[in-house]
């Protein structure tokens, strides 16, 4: 194909020589088309291999965003539960920091009671004075044990629980009471949940016959 040229500003007319021309390659005239424009297929195919590769990074990208936020997610599970038992064990810390000296405390209280009782079976005036203070000392000293979360244990009427209490004797019993405590030998504590000494009790046993079948 042979395209005029022209020079100057001087516009070709029909009437005029044609000026010289120049031969467009036949394969530069074939990319051009009918149109004389070079299809867009060429610079098409770099602009889906950029978007493949973006579209590559950005799953690389949430993929890690999604591990990161599983392990940030695993580190405030575990730093929530560390709060929890650190707050547990302060605590039970508080709560029972006073245990070694309750149970220090126990022989006497329990020599308070034995002296009441043997100052309340005493008909002597100065007897009934003695036990009316030992009384006071006795009452005032319980009080300030329940105040810091302590409590005696339960025993009449109830059945022997062997985590509270301590079994010192065994006495024949109808069927119907059978485990049953029967009598308090010596009062047991509780500091809040923890035991510090079992009360010991008396336990109520039926009698059974050893041969059933007689002789």
């Amino acid at each position: 194909m042979k395209i005029p040229i022209y020079s100057g500003d001087d516009q070709p007319e029909a009437a005029q020589e044609p000026g010289p021309t120049f031969e467009v390659p036949k394969d530069a005239s074939e990319a051009m088309g009918d149109h004389g424009v070079v299809p867009a297929t060429a610079e098409s195919a770099p602009a889906d291999v950029l978007v493949q590769e973006l579209e590559a990074a950005l799953a690389q990208k949430t993929q890690e965003h999604e591990v990161t936020k599983e392990q940030l997610l695993r580190l405030m599970a575990d730093f929530d539960n560390y709060r929890k038992r650190t707050t547990r064990q302060h605590e039970e810390a508080r709560q029972y920091a006073t245990a070694d000296l309750v149970i220090a405390l126990l022989p006497g209280l329990d020599n308070l009671e034995r002296a009441l009782n043997a100052a309340g079976e005493d008909l002597n005036p100065s007897s009934a004075r003695i036990a009316e203070g030992v009384s006071m000392v006795l009452r005032q000293l319980k009080e300030a044990l329940i105040k810091v979360g302590v409590r005696e244990v339960q025993t009449q009427g109830l059945a022997f629980d062997p985590t509270r209490h301590e079994a010192v004797d065994l006495v024949s019993v109808p069927a119907s009471d059978d485990g049953l405590i029967v009598e308090e030998v010596q009062h047991g504590y509780l500091l809040h949940e923890r035991l510090l000494r079992p009360a010991k009790v008396v336990v109520g046993r039926a009698e059974r016959d050893v041969n059933p079948g007689g002789a």
